[in-house]
């Protein structure tokens, strides 16, 4: 985690970064202003050709909105009263009289006076301060048993460890105290006992909780399901409660749930053919945490709606080659993007204009210039609720991991990364071993545990930035960056050994699984659908070997 020296030293990067832009913005806008009414008055010599009129609206009500944004606000309403004058005769389809053509001269003419006198007035936005990157690695979480049975404490640690948890053992409440404070343990687990008198490390662990103001998450195992222990282990912050014998997958599933990591930072897509504008609006919401990508050409957007991924697009509505609201339509009628919230940010202040624009496609429509606290408090919202719609549609109801359309797509993307960059890209693909008899065995409802606790191991043993998906039915793909086959075959290698050391428990008895897994790099002309084939092919060999292995398919 960064320190406070970090922290200054990225909030001061930013501020100076804004700082660059407003005086490099200050310092081309007489230029800008002159050449605006240089072109004006073209404009109304050559007879008002209305192709070059609507260029020069775009233009000028671009540098309204940035001017304003920037804070150069004197300028940018003067900007914006001459905007006004041009987008009257668009309206009406005619040139400007003469006294409409002197007025915008005007108005150009004290912006750009204004311009060499205003100081420019600029509010912070937040105090947050850029998100960090996401760990590579996976991060390891210290969970505390407390058990006065060392021995069934063990049993419980060891299956926890194989999820990739670090497991301490207490006996008493008071050695869980001390452990607490050398470890700082992301959780605790704290076994009740059979007798009315066994509950009392339930109070021993809520007098602890009150004194010491412990925000740790708590859970309780316990023989007994009544009532009175229940009650004793809410009083004392249960955040999770489970009866014997416990299903280690349980137990993960919901230390999962209270300790889950920070989720990544939202994604941001800009699209503003204003250079100046894309990037304040960018530094503002770097600032509030997220992470943003900047397109000045409307005609790119598609590729980076599939490589970045973005939670949200903040698009102008005038541009040249497509406006916003084509751009909105466009991205609307692809079912992929069809859950990414669009907001407009335009100088545009007309409410019917606004409205039609979020009819065609938009979520939402903020004029320039825009609070900052406004901006990151609006892309906080869009973003949450896009995410979680975008999760609806790409992740596994089961699992919670990536679907199989979204897994396909997402290789896809790695593929053309890899075949710009050269750097290695390893696929997995993997399957339970003799899955039906799990489930004719030990019933469906034991298979979708099997299926839930697989996919819980592999998320807290891969990295971050690995991807993970169901490809269908018991079958798992595995997609892992920046590595090779070699280090992925181990990688896998190690899922598999801890995979078939878990105990899935039933009220019917407790069984083991193993996996299966077939391992493929991508190569340097391959597709996809290429890899895909070696590595099903790779997991194919595996089973025919017997199970419970890793085979590579190699790198020819």
């Amino acid at each position: 985690m960064a320190d406070g020296r970090e922290d200054h030293g990225a909030d001061d990067r930013l501020e100076h970064e804004l700082e660059a832009l407003r005086r490099g913005f200050s310092d081309r806008l007489p230029g800008r202003l002159a050449r605006m009414s240089e072109e004006w008055t073209r404009l109304r010599v050559s007879e008002w050709p209305e192709a070059d009129a609507r260029a020069f609206h775009r233009s000028i009500h671009g540098l309204a909105g940035t001017a304003g944004s920037l804070g150069f606000a004197a300028v940018g309403d003067l900007v914006r009263e001459a905007e006004q004058v041009v987008d009257g005769l668009l309206r009406v389809g005619r040139a400007p009289t003469a006294a409409e053509h002197d007025r915008v001269v005007d108005l150009l003419a004290a912006a750009s006076e204004a311009s060499t006198r205003q100081v420019p007035e600029f509010a912070a936005a937040g105090h947050g301060r850029p998100a960090e990157s996401a760990d590579a690695e996976p991060v390891t979480l210290t969970v505390v048993v407390i058990d006065p049975d060392l021995e069934r404490a063990r049993v419980l640690g060891s299956q926890l460890e194989h999820f990739g948890y670090r497991v301490e053992f207490a006996t008493s409440v008071g050695d869980a105290a001390q452990a607490r404070h050398e470890l700082a343990p992301g959780a605790i687990v704290c076994d009740l006992g059979p007798s009315d008198q066994d509950l009392g490390v339930a109070s021993q662990l809520q007098r602890l909780r009150e004194s010491e103001r412990i925000e740790t998450p708590v859970l309780f195992v316990s023989a007994r399901g009544d009532i009175e222990a229940r009650l004793a282990a809410v009083r004392a912050g249960c955040a999770a409660f489970f009866t014997r014998p416990v299903n280690p997958g349980s137990v993960v599933q919901a230390l999962d749930r209270l300790t889950r990591r920070v989720p990544a930072p939202f994604r941001v897509l800009i699209v503003d053919d204003e250079p100046d504008a894309a990037r304040y609006h960018s530094l503002v919401l770097e600032r509030g945490g997220f992470l943003t990508r900047t397109v000045l050409d409307p005609l790119e957007v598609s590729a980076q709606l599939v490589e970045f991924r973005p939670d949200l697009i903040l698009m102008d509505v005038y541009m040249p080659t497509c406006s916003g609201v084509e751009l909105a339509t466009v991205i609307r009628q692809q079912e992929a993007f069809i859950g990414i919230p669009i907001v407009f940010l335009s100088a545009e202040r007309d409410r019917i204009r606004q409205i039609d624009a979020m009819g065609r496609g938009g979520d939402d429509f903020f004029t320039k210039p825009v609070d900052p606290e406004q901006l990151v408090s609006l892309a906080v919202v869009r973003s949450q609720r896009g995410r979680v719609l975008r999760a609806s549609l790409e992740r596994d109801g089961l699992t919670g991991l990536l679907n199989h359309s979204r897994m396909v797509e997402q290789l896809e993307v790695e593929v053309r990364r890899v075949s710009r960059t050269g750097s290695p890209l390893t696929l997995a693909m993997l399957d339970v071993d003799r899955f039906k008899h799990v489930n004719d065995r030990w019933g469906h409802l034991a298979g979708d545990q099997v299926l839930k606790s697989l996919s819980f191991l592999l998320r807290q043993r891969l990295r971050l930035t690995d991807q993970v998906g169901r490809f269908g039915g018991d079958e798992f793909t595995v997609l892992l960056p920046d590595t090779g086959h070699e280090a992925g075959t181990r990688l896998m290698q190690e899922v598999c050994r801890h995979v078939a050391a878990l105990d899935h428990v039933t009220h019917r008895g407790s069984f083991r699984v193993t996996i299966s897994c077939g391992v493929a790099e991508h190569l340097s002309v391959e597709t996809s659908q290429d890899l895909i084939s070696r590595a099903d092919a790779a997991l194919y060999s595996a089973k025919r070997g017997g199970g419970n292995r890793v085979e590579s398919a190699g790198t020819r």
